[in-house]
């Protein structure tokens, strides 16, 4: 039997919505970003120094 008058479209009041507040406590969540972060800061320092070693032998070579 449905309930008359309940709509399951519609969200719970006593439950909190899992938003940002709720992924910004948990831990697993900033130790995604460290590593992500880790990993961009690594990727651009090994692109800029690859970079720069490639224009000092060009301006040595010249």
């Amino acid at each position: 039997m449905t309930g008359a008058g309940v709509d399951d479209d519609e969200a719970a009041e006593d439950v909190p919505a899992a938003g940002w507040r709720a992924a910004a406590r948990d831990r697993r969540v900033w130790a995604i970003l460290a590593v992500v972060a880790f990993l961009l800061v690594c990727c651009c320092s090994t692109a800029a120094g690859t970079l720069l070693a490639l224009s000092a032998g060009l301006f040595t070579a010249g």
